[in-house]
């Protein structure tokens, strides 16, 4: 069933190393830190791959070899991983999808962290998405258009907050914000959460979540651009997201959330932490690897699981293509779009992106998803952590043998 227990009290902010991510420490909460990687005084017996078991959770599974897969560049990983080799460290879990069928998944973690006590999460199988909680909302946001409860994306957001009238700040420009340049980032707002560092506390995020009112916060923010033209990644942004689809729907988040995604996809056990009373709709869900993997086999399946359309296929490509164009990674409606290169051959693919190593990747040409979780929270962790190594020296080369 699922979890609904949260603290939030003292809080310190670091700065993430990543674009998409957002890191809250609730100091209260308790929880161990991963501060030092210390390699274990004996190593690991050799890593042996054995296909996931079922579960009877929605999942088909297979083996690699069904699929012609050689194990031999996962196990290299597992076993580096296992061995806490450079790059290879702060993994948490493993997992990977090939035509809607779970053929790996290895959870590496053996005890609870400093994550889970954001939320007095209990249970080592939920694990926190940070800001993949963004791409969830992001659907949550695209069901309530198919369902009529928005009229589509060219809305005017400040329409929604009439009760937070009068709004700081106003002008012409503000007044045409629409919920497109909020899903997009380009919302034009005054807001820069990167390049602050999150223990100060002029940092707008730090500033926001301890705020009286923090939507309030990001409504009367003054404008630095018309809408539509800059991109300013703000998970306060995405956590108005939250706040709108509440009063277009007449719902919690949560409520919405459980009724129209969670029940279609038989997940039936999460947590999160949050802000204001409701799911902080920016970096707070917490979910278990295999239910992460349904929520990106719904998109690459186009909207649909087991039969049921859940989200319009409309929506599902509208929102994973490419609206920002980005030097590194380009930006959809809460999702970065995402470049391979495997042997001189692109792979184009689209990503939720969390802080710490969170990452739901969909790979529509190989007909693929992979979740990893990481703990890589503290300076210095995510340069041991190196996800697109594990993709393009490990998975994806693996999930070519089966083209």
């Amino acid at each position: 069933m699922k979890k609904l227990t949260w603290n939030f009290l003292s809080i310190q902010w670091i700065r993430p190393a990543c674009a998409g991510c957002i890191l809250v420490v609730l100091s209260a909460c308790g929880g161990g830190s991963d501060s030092n990687s210390t390699p274990p005084s004996a190593p690991p017996s050799a890593y042996s791959y054995q296909a996931p078991a079922a579960a009877n959770d929605g999942w088909q599974t297979a083996h690699l070899a069904d699929f012609g897969i050689n194990d031999y560049a996962l196990t290299t990983m597992m076993d580096n991983i296992r061995n806490d080799v450079s790059g290879y460290r702060f993994v948490d879990h493993v997992l990977i999808v090939k035509n809607n069928k779970l053929l790996f998944d290895e959870p590496i973690r053996t005890s609870l962290d400093i994550a889970d006590g954001w939320a007095n999460n209990q249970d080592i199988n939920l694990h926190v998405l940070n800001s993949v909680t963004k791409s969830v909302v992001s659907s949550l946001i695209g069901i309530a258009i198919d369902q009529g409860l928005i009229p589509g994306v060219d809305v005017k957001v400040h329409d929604y907050f009439q009760h937070k009238q009068p709004i700081g700040n106003w002008t012409e420009a503000k007044s045409n914000i629409t919920l497109k340049n909020w899903l997009t980032m380009r919302h034009g707002y005054l807001w820069d959460e990167w390049n602050v560092n999150y223990l100060d506390s002029s940092n707008l995020n730090a500033q926001m979540n301890n705020a009286q009112d923090p939507i309030a916060f990001l409504l009367n923010r003054p404008m630095a651009t018309e809408p539509g033209i800059t991109f300013a990644y703000s998970t306060g942004v995405s956590f108005a997201l939250g706040r709108l689809l509440e009063h277009a729907s007449g719902q919690s988040v949560t409520s919405f959330m459980e009724q129209n995604l969670f029940a279609p996809l038989g997940i039936t056990n999460y947590d999160y932490w949050a802000l204001d009373g409701q799911l902080h709709t920016g970096s707070a869900l917490y979910l278990s690897a295999r239910d992460a993997a349904k929520f990106g086999q719904l998109f690459l399946n186009e909207g649909s699981w087991n039969g049921e359309q859940v989200i319009s296929a409309e929506w599902v490509r509208e929102s994973t293509r490419m609206h920002v164009d980005l030097q590194n990674s380009d930006y959809g409606y809460q999702w970065w779009i995402t470049h391979f290169t495997v042997n001189g051959q692109p792979i184009e693919g689209y990503r939720g992106d969390g802080f710490g190593g969170q990452y739901i990747i969909v790979l529509p040409s190989l007909d693929a998803v992979v979740v990893l979780f990481g703990r890589a929270y503290q300076d210095g962790q995510q340069s041991q952590y190196l996800w697109r190594m594990l993709m393009e020296q490990h998975i994806l080369p693996s999930l070519l043998q089966s083209q």
